[in-house]
């Protein structure tokens, strides 16, 4: 047990300095793209940490697994490194036995994320495209940007050229407003102001030098253009306040496996309507087409009666009949387009419950990769496990993502898909963990001296950039 211990606390330190350093890369990025548009909205600092912390269950749910293989890389090759794995061999305990916590508590962590990724990931998107959908309805002034038109204020149009970073005048304004009789007006200014009234219900433009141009919505005829040195434009419904609503409806990313479960059996079960009727619509369609090639149709019936018929008479009932082609063929085509919409529909959704489960589990294949090679490299430092972590991460995203393109293409399928990166992970895992059992591998093999030399190659380029690290 102090064995146990003792791995399981040299897993503790990196796993937790490597999950914050990961997450701090995503907050950067997420902040990058958001904290211009969320600043400009004036929201208290509540509102602000609550868009931070809905947004950190993606973030954990992308860096705990690579936390993961970074801790165990790091740890077992501290171990490696410092001869306390050759202790233990000449002890006669085998490095698989120091693994066996190790995985079991990667198991646990594993079933941990399943959980995390089925209904904590789920709600925390579902309530953080609530809240960005009122934010984005907070202040639509703030969506006011130069060479752009602005379509969110109710019936009116707006079009800047040139915003005044300092004083906020905006210049250049075109302004297309409909009237309630339905008649446009036009307005041209050359600069403007704004002010709120209606404690914010209200957004006022003071407009300078511009002119007006509107039709008589009586009588059409009659065109207006009136020239104005000052003039106020009341933008109504423009809500100050952050008011939320509640949505009924949820994407692919904000439904729990329950949900998406219910989604995919309707699916398969339009499929099978879809497909039952599709098949028919195509026999009904070759039946006709057989009659029209045999001679069971108008005009075989029309020289059956004796009467003869010219040639524009002719031309026009095989123009018919292939209008009735065309329309047989047009009504397979869109019953075998809804056939595959709810293919792929179907496809989308399994997807998306696989990768939660499948993501979960690339917790354990990480230990059981990470920990034979950090053993066998004989090296802990921090180059070797970010070099390590991400290759093998890089790898299992790369197949992660490809194949969820080609399973939402229907090209393979969405099982496949997304278990695809972590049987090839595991397979290599396994593969590299009996050699270190029989000693195949050492830190002295071609392999990774290979795997040494491109660290050391990445390594100098750091350290003449950032300095000595490793």
């Amino acid at each position: 047990m102090i064995l146990v211990r003792y791995v399981l606390k040299e897993l503790i330190a990196p796993f937790l300095a490597s999950l914050f350093g990961i997450t701090f890369l995503f907050v950067v990025d997420f902040l990058v793209k958001i904290l211009d548009s969320v600043l400009s909205k004036g929201l208290p600092t509540s509102t602000v940490v609550e868009i931070f912390v809905l947004n950190l269950a993606w973030m954990l749910s992308l860096s705990i697994p690579m936390a993961v293989l970074v801790a165990s890389l790091m740890a077992f090759g501290r171990l490696s490194g410092d001869q306390e794995i050759t202790a233990c061999k000449a002890a006669g305990i085998s490095p698989l036995s120091l693994m066996r916590p190790v995985l079991i508590v990667s198991l646990l962590v594993s079933v941990l994320m399943v959980v995390f990724n089925n209904w904590v990931l789920p709600e925390a998107n579902h309530r953080s495209v609530e809240l960005m959908s009122a934010v984005s309805r907070k202040k639509p002034h703030a969506f006011i940007d130069a060479g752009r038109l602005i379509t969110q204020f109710p019936g009116v149009q707006l079009w800047v050229n040139h915003i005044d970073p300092t004083t906020g005048t905006l210049y250049g304004i075109q302004i297309f407003e409909m009237e309630k009789k339905g008649a446009p007006r036009i307005v041209y200014a050359d600069s403007a102001s704004m002010e709120y009234a209606d404690n914010g219900a209200t957004l006022m433009l003071r407009l300078r030098s511009g002119e007006n141009h509107m039709t008589d919505p009586d009588n059409p005829e009659n065109y207006f253009r009136i020239r104005f040195f000052s003039q106020d434009l009341a933008m109504k419904n423009v809500d100050d306040r952050l008011e939320r609503r509640n949505r009924s409806y949820r994407s692919d990313r904000e439904m729990p496996i329950e949900m998406m479960q219910d989604v995919v059996d309707d699916a398969r079960k339009k499929y099978v309507e879809f497909r039952k009727d599709a098949l028919e619509k195509r026999l009904s369609t070759l039946v006709a087409l057989q009659k029209n090639v045999v001679g069971d149709s108008v005009v075989p019936d029309i020289k059956e009666s004796n009467i003869e018929i010219d040639s524009v008479q002719r031309r026009r009932s095989l123009q018919r009949l292939r209008v009735q082609e065309v329309s047989s063929l047009r009504t397979t085509e869109r019953a075998f387009g809804r056939v595959e919409a709810e293919l792929k529909r179907e496809a989308q959704y399994t997807v998306e419950i696989q990768k939660k489960i499948s993501t979960g589990v690339a917790c354990f294949i990480f230990i059981l990769i990470g920990a034979p090679l950090g053993i066998m490299a004989r090296k802990g430092g921090i180059g070797t496990g970010i070099l390590y972590s991400l290759s093998f991460f890089v790898i299992y995203w790369i197949c992660l993502i490809g194949g969820e393109n080609l399973a939402d293409r229907l090209v393979v399928s969405p099982y496949l898909a997304m278990w695809a990166s972590n049987i090839i992970i595991g397979i290599f895992g396994i593969f590299i963990t009996i050699a270190m059992v029989r000693d195949r591998f050492s830190g002295d093999s071609k392999f990774f001296r290979g795997v040494r030399a491109v660290k050391g190659f990445f390594g100098r380029g750091f350290k003449k950039v950032f300095g000595r690290f490793g």
